[in-house]
């Protein structure tokens, strides 16, 4: 649904839709109308559906009559600026995110207390499960980290929220429709949700940063490297012809020095998992029950593994260093990154273009899932008050949603400098990029399982490519079973 789309939505505006409530007749819910049209009356008069005009379903009459919200969230800088409170302070995105919420407040009806936890990545998570455990009903709405929501859900903490109301849409494009169906455990049930509602998530998508200038000295155009993405032919083989062709011995002793240019810098932790989880494989698939069934150790994945060692161990292709100061420095071609990358990237003194990340093969899709798991999603706890449900259904669609139209747009302007009306290939690698938002279920279940740094903990530091596979093999039995037991509790779930 969202790439049908993506193709549709070519023009982008910035401007914020305000709709406010009125005070009207009785609701069957037993609020009262409002009579102030909403964003999808308002596109009436439009002769094209752009991203800022695409209505949602809600009725145009809810009004909640002032119900406050709490909603619990993660204490991170990003979380706070990002995905839930913004602020008036002048910059573009966190003006939008504020906007957002207030505009929101205003068509529903409601009040939004945002509540901070522990900004730690372990304390906010033992916060949320503490407070969950004891049944507490202070709060509606979840904001946490993706995997870690994935690990509290297999204990019944949250309410299905593909039933739970008719207010939320999952075919609408603000929903990450293919991370949330790679990352559950099954697609019956939906325990929480990725969207534009959390610009944390999609700061995790899959971007290859490169430096135009450096490639035109040594490639030529730099529309090759362009056509190979919209040609599907962009593969990490060809990924790893430009590193070597690259590789300069700056100083000529023969040794690669940190002076060196080289396609690419990574640390242990980082590159070698964002590389992994952005071949186009899923490493698992379906059984015919809709559990996931491990697809690690199948040719695909062994050919990863060799390739990911070829990547970071032979032929100079990279070596280990900072892939960001390297980058900035101009001594790598290439930064395996995020979206969000392009906050630290915006006063370098070069231009740079951004491309997904390559395919393992051509006949592959491309994946952007470097980091989208350690952004936020959102979910409603069972210990929520059962009459303000569909309240915080009502809000989460409807903030997706303004997300969608106004902030996801702002934060292309501003930090990616990008806008779909351009028509440049740059807005078509961001399309691209934002089209394949998505994760690996072994990414998604990492915390209970342990799991996702599968490949970085075979491959870092080994001794040969065939380290993968033998490590594997240690790992597998125990890998099993705990799955295993993960399908089993939540099978019994609602029993």
């Amino acid at each position: 649904m969202k790439k049908v789309l993506a193709l549709i939505l070519c023009a982008l505006m910035l401007a914020p839709t305000f709709v406010s409530c009125a005070d009207g007749g009785e609701t069957a819910e037993g609020g009262t109308t409002s009579t102030t049209p909403t964003a999808s009356e308002d596109t009436s008069e439009e002769t094209e559906i752009t991203r800022a005009t695409t209505p949602d379903n809600l009725p145009k009459d809810l009004n909640f009559n002032g119900t406050t919200l709490n909603v619990y969230h993660f204490g991170s800088e990003d979380t706070i600026k990002y995905d839930c409170l913004g602020e008036l302070s002048g910059d573009v995105v966190m003006d939008a995110v504020y906007n957002r919420n207030l505009s929101v407040e205003e068509r529903l009806n409601v009040k939004f207390n945002w509540i901070e936890g522990d900004a730690s990545w372990d304390g906010f998570p033992n916060q949320v499960s503490l407070a969950l455990q004891a049944g507490t009903g202070d709060y509606d709405l979840i904001v946490e980290e993706s995997s870690r929501l994935w690990q509290q859900s297999i204990r019944g903490y949250f309410h299905d929220l593909k039933t739970l109301s008719d207010y939320i849409d999952l075919d609408q494009p603000w929903w990450y429709t293919e991370m949330m169906e790679q990352g559950a455990i099954d697609n019956s049930k939906r325990y929480f949700l990725n969207g534009d509602l959390f610009l944390t998530c999609m700061f995790g998508a899959s971007a290859m940063y490169f430096n135009k200038a450096m490639f035109t000295d040594y490639f030529g155009d730099v529309q090759e490297i362009y056509t190979h993405v919209l040609d599907g032919t962009w593969t990490y083989d060809v990924f790893a012809d430009y590193c070597r062709t690259v590789h300069t011995d700056v100083n000529g002793d023969g040794a690669d020095d940190a002076g060196d240019i080289f396609g690419f810098r990574y640390e242990q932790w980082g590159i070698p998992n964002y590389l992994s989880m952005s071949t186009g494989l899923t490493f698992s698939s379906r059984d015919a029950d809709g559990y996931p069934v491990l697809e690690i150790m199948t040719e695909d994945g062994i050919k990863w593994g060799e390739t990911l060692y070829r990547l970071l161990y032979t032929d100079s292709i990279s070596m280990e260093g900072s892939k960001q100061d390297t980058f900035i420095n101009q001594t790598s071609l290439f930064y395996p990154g995020q979206f969000s990358t392009a906050h630290a990237l915006r006063n370098v003194a070069f231009d740079y273009g951004m491309v997904p990340y390559p395919k393992l093969s051509e006949n592959l899709d491309y994946m952007s899932a470097a980091a989208t798991v350690n952004g936020n999603g959102g979910a409603v706890p069972v210990s929520a008050p059962a009459d303000k449900l569909d309240t915080v259904c009502a809000a989460m669609e409807a903030l997706c949603a303004q997300s969608y139209r106004t902030v996801v747009p702002a934060w292309y302007d501003t930090a990616l400098k990008v806008k779909y009306s351009d028509g440049r290939e740059d807005a078509q690698m961001v399309d691209i990029i934002y089209d394949h938002i998505s994760t690996s279920f072994i990414m998604m279940a990492d915390k209970e399982l342990g799991i996702g740094s599968i490949f970085t903990n075979a491959v870092y530091g080994a001794a040969n490519d065939g380290a993968f596979a033998s490590y594997y093999q240690g790992q597998s039995k125990s890998i099993e079973k705990r799955l295993e037991r993960c399908i089993e509790d939540y099978k019994k779930l609602g029993d």
